[in-house]
């Protein structure tokens, strides 16, 4: 290199100081073309090649084909990057430089890279390697139903499963399913009418996970697992049909995780979410490392840079993508590898909401590029709303905020020793009750918040506020009662108020804002009273002829339904309510058998309703349910027919520990209706 002249002349030959290069925008992947052909054709080591435009061709040929395997998002300006792509160049121990393909946008490569990661787990299947067992992986008992031979051969970084919280009926792909433990824990999950579908590619893996499947089917007592074969690049699955895919350290190991990306997106349905435990870094992987086999095995090879992994979700188009964890992994080669888990979702396309992000940074950019102006109102998608967390207010129609629970303290303070106002129910025109008249907690417990428990036997107690001793079912955890009375104080004037002055016609729209006051918990005895409130009020305000102090006798009617009722009793005290509510306008009586009859049935009807759906008391959803089918049974029942056309949603699910999420009719991502509760 030194002495010869030839040897000397290549080694200073470079793509970038060659003049007739200077116009070629591919020449750093053409390499400037070949250096046997340039010389001959010009004398010149570099920029003489007669096949040059050849190359460029070849290299915008495949840079094309491939771009165009990814299906184009709205917003996403880049396809792919160089380095994206990533096939095998099986060399034990890496080398700094790897001849076998060029692995940035130009590849000529038949093998899409999964040979090694193949062999490589097949023989993990038949003896469990310790090296890649999941370090944090669930805890024994959580998982005793899955026979030991799958669970000793669960490898991962993470527990996707418990950070998808999936659903009783949903739809759940493990993506790398391995031996088979995500699949069985989310098969419990999702219960017999939910599917768990698994996808790996290595045989020997399927063959464990399908052997072990026998004996978690005869635990569970129900079957609704399946496993496939199948590359992450090309899902066996249909598009738009999956409720959750979950993964476990298995990304990492594709060779294109861009299409990966997309693939899943594909499957997904709208408002589907994603949910991966993988291997990130937070600095480039050296070549020596992403080139060695037993590295990629170990998911240290494969593994993406954090914000090259979020520059790709976003590229595939998900949105709402949020890092829940992120755990130091393994420290090889002077890197830094870490287990993260994140979450992200399909959006879906006509639900939006009104929300203010509310610090604690002057704004926010959103992963669609929406700036996010600390106290600026703005408009999300609901899906994308909802990835977010308690940093964003989201409001409804009349710029109350739903997602999170806001106690009114205004003229608050430590409650007092002070006994409460008795309650009255009173036939005169009502008045707003004075702030703070009980220092209370919207959910759980009135006096603390804390969590309630309930008791077969009924034991006396005595009140927290009026010191009244009276037998019940129901305490906190720290020994309060609060009796009917006291709980309704406030919540009970308020509806007065409200049902009285009302013009409102739509029975939901009136709950909601009944529901917005300070003074009405999320559950409570308040809600047997604001049925026949709501139906009395609407059915006037469509033209009834009835009174205000009719309106105010139901109202009077339903408090006496006491709280607990759905279960103790069991009758909802809403389908109690409507039942008054019917009543009234029926002006039944004991001794008038038609109205009774029609009044019991309309009560029937709606508890069938409520009956239909399986889940701890939610106010809320029972309240709903409850007036939709008293609309529905008003044509038939009543002069004139109710209204229950308002799109209600939920998004008080993250304070109400009861809820039952996915299930409910009035889950944010449930079709149609775009307003809250």
């Amino acid at each position: 290199w030194r002495s010869s002249p030839v040897l000397h002349a290549i080694r200073q030959a470079t793509v970038a100081g060659c003049p007739q290069l200077c116009d070629q925008p591919l020449k750093f992947i053409t390499g400037g073309g070949d250096l046997d052909h340039s010389f001959l054709a010009g004398g010149a080591f570099v920029g003489y090649d007669p096949y040059l435009e050849l190359y460029n061709g070849l290299a915008l040929w495949l840079m094309t084909r491939q771009a165009a395997s990814y299906p184009e998002q709205p917003g996403a300006h880049l396809r792919l990057r160089m380095g994206d792509v990533r096939h095998d160049c099986p060399e034990e121990g890496g080398r700094e430089v790897a001849l076998t393909h060029c692995n940035c946008m130009v590849s000529l490569a038949d093998d899409l890279g999964h040979a090694s990661v193949r062999e490589f787990y097949g023989r993990a299947a038949r003896v469990a390697d310790p090296g890649i067992q999941n370090p944090f992986a669930p805890a024994q008992a959580a998982a005793s139903f899955i026979p030991s031979a799958s669970r000793q051969r669960s490898y991962g970084c993470g527990s996707p499963v418990q950070d998808s919280a999936p659903q009783p009926g949903e739809t759940v792909v493990d993506l790398g399913s391995g031996s088979g433990v995500e699949c069985f824990m989310a098969a419990k999950a999702v219960g017999a009418k939910g599917r768990v579908i698994g996808i790996d590619m290595t045989d020997a893996m399927l063959d464990l996970a399908r052997a072990s499947k026998e004996e978690v089917v005869i635990g569970l007592g129900y079957d609704n697992v399946e496993f496939r074969k199948g590359f992450l690049e090309d899902l066996p699955l249909e598009g738009d049909t999956v409720d959750a895919v979950i993964s476990n350290c298995v990304i990492n190991l594709s060779p294109d995780k861009r299409r990966t990306f997309h693939e899943i997106y594909r499957v997904l349905a709208p408002g589907g979410r994603l949910v991966v435990s993988d291997i990130v870094t937070d600095l480039a992987i050296p070549a020596a490392m992403k080139n060695d086999a037993r590295f990629r095995g170990e998911c240290l090879g494969g593994a993406l840079q954090q914000v090259a992994l979020i520059a790709m979700l976003r590229g595939a188009g998900f949105t709402g993508i949020y890092l829940l964890k992120r755990f130091p992994y393994r420290r090889e080669g002077g890197m830094e590898f870490f287990s993260l888990t994140f979450r992200c979702y399909k959006p879906k396309e006509g639900e939006k909401r009104r929300v203010v992000y509310r610090g604690p940074l002057a704004a926010v950019s959103t992963d669609h590029g929406k700036l996010l102006l600390k106290g600026q109102p703005a408009s999300l998608g609901l899906v994308e709303a909802m990835g977010m967390d308690d940093s964003l207010l989201v409001l409804d129609q009349v710029g109350s905020v739903t997602n999170l629970a806001m106690a009114n303290s205004c003229c608050g303070g430590e409650p007092g020793p002070a006994v409460p106002k008795p309650v009255i129910i009173s036939m005169q025109p009502p008045v707003a009750p004075e702030p703070g008249t009980l220092h209370r907690h919207g959910a759980g417990c009135m006096a603390c918040g804390s969590e309630i428990t309930y008791i077969k036997e009924a034991q006396p107690a005595s009140c927290h506020y009026c010191g009244r001793t009276r037998p019940t079912n129901a305490l906190c955890v720290n020994g309060h009662f609060t009796c009917d009375d006291c709980h309704q104080q406030d919540g009970l004037a308020v509806i007065q108020l409200i049902c009285a002055e009302t013009e409102e016609q739509d029975m939901l729209r009136l709950l909601a804002t009944i529901r917005r006051h300070p003074a009405i918990p999320m559950h409570g005895p308040e809600h047997h009273a604001m049925m026949p409130g709501i139906i009395l009020a609407t059915y006037r305000n469509r033209g009834g002829a009835i009174s205000r102090e009719t309106i105010l006798a139901g109202i009077a009617r339903g408090s006496k339904v006491p709280g607990g009722v759905c279960g103790f009793w069991g009758a909802c005290g809403a389908a109690t309510g409507v039942g008054i509510g019917f009543a009234t306008l029926l002006e039944a009586t004991p001794l008038t058998p038609a109205p009774r009859r029609l009044a019991q049935m309309a009560t029937a009807r709606v508890l069938a309703a409520i009956a239909a759906t399986e889940g701890g008391r939610c106010c809320q959803r029972e309240t709903v349910t409850a007036l939709r089918e008293a609309a529905r049974l008003s044509s038939d029942l009543l002069p004139i027919a109710l209204l229950a056309d308002y799109p209600l949603r939920c998004m008080q699910f993250k304070a109400n520990p009861e809820c039952i999420k996915e299930r409910c009719h009035l889950w944010p991502t449930a079709g149609g209706g775009s307003a809250h509760a």
